[in-house]
């Protein structure tokens, strides 16, 4: 970027609430919007695990009211969001939770937008369509990799199609963000592993991007960072409180940072695949990533370079070329030491040719991989997913 001649936007319109135990100070933050009734969105896991009935005693000593939809499926559908809306409605909420991974916040995010504009959420897909801003959204992350909490995207399934479909606009900024690390110490091994890699496509993405400025740099930089020293000791003891805060932190950076710096080809991919094959994001993410950070490495070996050493590797004496690959290596070994299967293959999936062609062109037609560094055509798509298998 050259800032002599270049413009750029950055803001992070949700206010963040961060602390250890912050959860139990939420009626005073629903208070101070003088809220009267609040619609809960989450998920049957989290419902199981005691984290809604907690949610709900504090809410009720608070002297909160609220109704609850616990349904929320990983790839949350547009049909689940006109489900809730009329929920919200009958309730006569007048404002939504959501609690949990990025499926409920996305879900949260969209009863919003449908609450305010009428029809199907199809015709508002893409940046900036979305006319009326709707109830205030609160978002209550309890992983550590979406960063949807300080996002104005969210992204639903349209089962029509069997797409995943994307809308970006202001009217979607949660109004406030709950990041209390004690949500995080009793999400399972292989969910914590898969998320925190999912923070990590968001950080290197938007660190890399074409559409990166100095912010967005420094915000993914940051979060690398803290990603490379904390996730490995976070999946492995989810009760390490010091790890379980670092890798909050880390994913809502990383959040802030790909809003505004995009991500690209290793989320264009990864959305067909999750919309046709109901692979997790945050698992399509951590196959595609390495794969396409040594498809873009020449695009700006000295970014690479800078990636393998926050992510621990030793380029001393190497070539920018051999510094930038070994950025690659890097990522291999750390999903390796997660134990997170390497390709699709691994985790059950096989695509045919015609199948490879279908994922290419929805990732090539949803903009996506337009921000990636190096010029990405359609034969480049497929060839980076016949790596990935």
């Amino acid at each position: 970027m050259n800032l002599l001649i270049d413009s750029f936007e950055f803001g992070v319109l949700t206010q963040i609430h961060y602390g250890v135990g912050k959860l139990n100070e939420l009626p005073d933050i629903l208070k101070a919007e003088n809220y009267q009734k609040v619609m809960i969105v989450t998920d049957p896991g989290l419902a199981n695990s005691g984290l809604l009935e907690r949610l709900e005693k504090i809410l009720t000593s608070g002297e909160i009211q609220y109704a609850v939809f616990k349904e929320v499926q990983p790839d949350p559908t547009i049909e689940v969001v006109d489900t809730v809306r009329q929920l919200f409605l009958d309730n006569q909420c007048d404002a939504v939770i959501g609690i949990g991974g990025g499926s409920s916040i996305d879900t949260a995010k969209g009863v919003s937008a449908a609450v305010a504009n009428p029809g199907d959420l199809g015709q508002f897909e893409g940046k900036n369509k979305l006319p009326n801003r709707g109830p205030d959204i609160i978002a209550i992350p309890t992983t550590a990799g979406t960063g949807s909490e300080v996002t104005h995207a969210m992204v639903l399934k349209d089962t029509k199609r069997k797409y995943k479909m994307g809308i970006l606009s202001q009217n979607l900024h949660p109004k406030a963000a709950i990041l209390d690390p004690q949500l995080l110490t009793t999400l399972p091994r292989g969910l914590a592993a898969i998320t925190g890699m999912d923070a990590l496509s968001h950080a290197i993405e938007s660190y890399t991007s074409n559409q990166a400025q100095p912010i967005t740099e420094a915000l993914g930089l940051h979060a690398i960072r803290l990603i490379a020293k904390y996730l490995r000791p976070f999946v492995a003891q989810r009760t390490n409180l010091e790890a379980a805060t670092q890798m909050m932190l880390a994913s809502t950076i990383a959040g802030a940072a790909f809003i505004w710096g995009r991500v690209a080809a290793v989320h264009a991919l990864s959305h067909p695949l999750g919309g046709r094959y109901k692979v997790p994001h945050g698992l399509a993410n951590s196959i595609l990533l390495p794969v396409v950070m040594e498809f873009n490495a020449s695009s700006n070996q000295e970014k690479f370079k800078e990636i393998a050493i926050l992510l621990g590797e030793n380029v001393e004496g190497l070539s920018s070329r051999e510094a930038a690959l070994r950025s690659v290596d890097a990522v291999k070994g750390l999903i390796a030491d997660l134990d997170i299967p390497p390709t699709l293959g691994a985790n059950n999936v096989s695509l045919s040719e015609e199948e490879i062609h279908i994922v290419a062109q929805e990732a090539l037609d949803s903009g996506v991989a337009a921000a990636n560094p190096k010029v990405t055509t359609l034969e480049d798509l497929k060839n980076i997913l016949r790596k990935a298998l």
